[in-house]
């Protein structure tokens, strides 16, 4: 065997002779390590960033299923400076106070919602950009499975799967409203995500509770409700988004999860059966109560302060209005309807409102009295603040005074003849 590798010549040092394969064999090796070592490096730290992003990112993205609160993420490695997402993920709200045009872009496309900072490192920014990356080689996003918690696959699960969803009480408008909003936070039956495990809620808490939880969270937690408080805190003090849903959408989300729980009879009897009345309809909204409410002719219940104060809009015209907030004339528009608007008006997402509006909240049908108000002048152009009408203005007014005051001087200039002549005298 070592003849077939080594040939021995007399009085000439020994040389190795290596097979023609081996050499090839070396450098094609070499390159698939190379290659190689980074995916594998990606690949386990990928697998450092799927928790964290499971964690603190699934419930506003999703990678390759489409825009939930936040832009679906499939990709954004490619299309966004690495750096600049590293930093995004770390201090978003310091991005947005600097003023940076991307992070403003961004915001003002995704309804002005700041994208929260929740804490992440640097290094843990890595590893969720790491597993971004990885996924978006993928396809899009499978449903959580939780180990230990098999799919299921028997002939005699899936029968029982399918009686469910025939059930009387099931609900192909909740089954709808689950999957595109729900699901990213919440599973039934296959343990926590972000949120709950919402298998069997039905019955552990009050239906009538529930409707309202699922319409108005921020509402609740701002009134101190002791129940969602509980539920924030357990859940690593994620607040769960108002998404502006109705009473009927949120009673046919509670529907789907009974059925889906096999309580769907159980949850029939325990809720009150009327009619779901929702306060943001056409029918319970009138544009005249918005505009006394905008103009503060009206005061909101709660005692918050006119629209007016901070907005104005083409419908009023002139100077009515202040400037500290932006024009609200196609404010119906820019948030996509009454749904997106009422979602803002119930969890104002800005800072300089939420001092005043998180104590002071809207009520529902104050809510559907401003959508209605904005809806009216939405075929209006907005009309930019004319600041050389407002130094004309002023102009005009410095000028008025100092007329006034000459005019007043050159009527009473004897007006102390009187008493300066007897003076003078002496």
């Amino acid at each position: 065997m070592i003849s077939d590798f080594l040939h021995f010549r007399s009085k000439v040092p020994i040389r190795s002779k290596v097979p023609r394969r081996t050499l090839l064999f070396l450098p094609v090796s070499s390159l698939m390590i190379g290659l190689l070592s980074p995916q594998a490096a990606l690949s386990a730290q990928a697998n450092k960033g799927e928790p964290i992003y499971q964690q603190k990112c699934v419930a506003c993205h999703t990678i390759g299923a489409g825009r939930l609160v936040g832009p679906d993420l499939k990709g954004v490695n490619a299309k966004r400076d690495h750096d600049w997402l590293v930093r995004w993920i770390v201090e978003p709200d310091k991005m947005l106070a600097e003023g940076d045009a991307l992070a403003k872009q961004i915001s003002q496309e995704y309804n002005n919602i700041p994208m929260p900072n929740l804490g992440v490192t640097n290094a843990e920014a890595e590893d969720i950009l790491a597993y971004i990356e990885a996924k978006s080689a993928g396809a899009s996003e499978p449903t959580p499975q939780p180990s230990g918690e098999p799919a299921a696959s028997t002939q005699g699960e899936a029968a029982a799967t399918q009686k469910r969803r025939e059930s009387a009480l099931s609900s192909e408008k909740g089954v709808e409203i689950y999957q595109k909003i729900c699901s990213a936070c919440h599973t039934i039956g296959k343990g926590n995500l972000t949120g709950p495990d919402l298998k069997g809620v039905t019955s552990r808490r009050d239906p009538n509770w529930l409707l309202r939880w699922i319409q108005m969270p921020d509402q609740m937690l701002a009134e101190g409700d002791s129940q969602a408080i509980e539920l924030m805190e357990k859940h690593k003090n994620f607040q769960m988004p108002n998404y502006a849903l109705s009473e009927a959408q949120a009673r046919d989300i509670l529907e789907h999860i009974a059925v889906e729980s096999g309580e769907g009879e159980l949850f029939a009897k325990a809720i009150e059966k009327k009619p779901a009345s929702n306060s943001t309809d056409d029918a319970n909204s009138d544009p005249a109560i918005g505009k006394e409410l905008y103009l503060g002719q009206k005061s909101f219940a709660n005692g918050g302060p006119a629209c007016i104060t901070c907005h104005r809009n083409t419908e009023i015209g002139g100077l009515g209005g202040g400037t500290l907030g932006p024009d609200l004339t196609k404010v119906f528009s820019r948030y996509g309807g009454k749904r997106g608007l009422s979602s803002v008006l119930l969890s104002v997402p800005f800072p300089t409102m939420q001092g005043i509006f998180l104590k002071q909240t809207l009520e529902k049908e104050e809510i559907a009295h401003l959508n209605a108000y904005f809806e009216s002048t939405n075929s209006l152009e907005e009309e930019p603040v004319n600041f050389l009408f407002i130094v004309i203005g002023i102009g005009i007014g410095f000028l008025g005074f100092v007329m006034s005051y000459i005019l007043i001087h050159l009527i009473w200039r004897k007006r102390l003849t009187g008493v300066r002549i007897p003076l003078v005298g002496r």
